[in-house]
């Protein structure tokens, strides 16, 4: 796609995230109900109105601290990415908890060579990282992230798709040559495209009326998506900082992530 096609990258990306990727968490409402014994709750004002809420907080605490709250975003990102598959492993062996630590350790596998780009490292400065090196090129954080990525990925875990998962962010972040594209081709067609198909499968296959509800839901992932469009026009107009704009999208996953790893509740009845 860069050689023949270098625009479609990032039409392609926003594609797959609009597509695949904020509509699982479309399913947040209704695996919350599942979770908290309401399995026929409809998305309730207890719900919608806290999640909204969350997201103006988390964006306001990015505005106000970004570099503590980049360093937390990464690694509540990673321990949610690397628990979405250690989660599906256990439904399949019928175990009842996937490992934490794992997870942790296989998120930060799968995330590390995507963050150490040399451009995603541009992106993290304007957070207040910087990761200029004294010795060594550009590519040394990468290189050293990849190496950890597939280490970590032939040792430290037990399942051999695990180590696949590992090894796919080293292969993203070397021949993908879009950022955007890179990041959504993991988001949403590992993580998202199994949330949605087959860990959201076993937990709600008990509900009837679970397009009923899910259609319910879509008004708020298009009001989601509206708010994400005004952010960025915003941001290509020069009305509001690149970094702003970014920390909005960051805190937009926020909720979905407290949500899904059961840190919050939601009142039900």
């Amino acid at each position: 796609l860069w050689h023949w096609l270098p625009g479609m990258q990032m039409p392609l990306a926003i594609l797959l995230i609009a597509a695949m990727g904020i509509q699982h968490g479309a399913l947040d409402h209704i695996l919350h109900a599942h979770m908290h014994g309401d399995p026929e709750g409809p998305l309730r004002q207890s719900f919608a109105l806290p999640y909204i809420a969350s997201i103006g907080i988390a964006w306001f605490a990015f505005e106000t601290l970004p570099s503590l709250m980049l360093g937390l975003f990464l690694l509540i990102s990673a321990y949610h990415f690397g628990m979405s598959h250690l989660r599906i492993d256990a439904l399949r062996g019928g175990q009842r908890k996937a490992d934490g630590l794992s997870g942790l350790i296989l998120g930060m596998a799968m995330l590390a060579p995507l963050v150490t780009r040399p451009d995603a490292l541009d992106v993290l400065r304007e957070f207040g990282w910087d990761f200029h090196l004294p010795f060594g090129n550009e590519l040394l954080p990468l290189q050293l992230a990849s190496v950890s990525a597939a280490l970590l990925g032939a040792v430290l875990h037990r399942s051999w798709r695990n180590g696949i998962l590992a090894i796919s962010g080293v292969v993203l972040a070397w021949f993908v040559h879009d950022l955007l594209l890179a990041f959504a081709l993991y988001f949403s067609l590992g993580h998202a495209r199994e949330a949605f198909f087959e860990e959201f499968q076993e937990r709600q296959s008990v509900t009837r009326d679970f397009k009923r509800f899910y259609l319910r839901s879509l008004p708020l992932s298009i009001a989601f998506a509206a708010m994400a469009g005004i952010v960025l026009w915003l941001a290509a107009d020069g009305l509001l900082r690149e970094r702003a704009a970014l920390s909005f999208l960051l805190a937009g996953t926020l909720p979905h992530i407290a949500v899904i790893e059961g840190w919050v509740t939601a009142r039900t009845r």
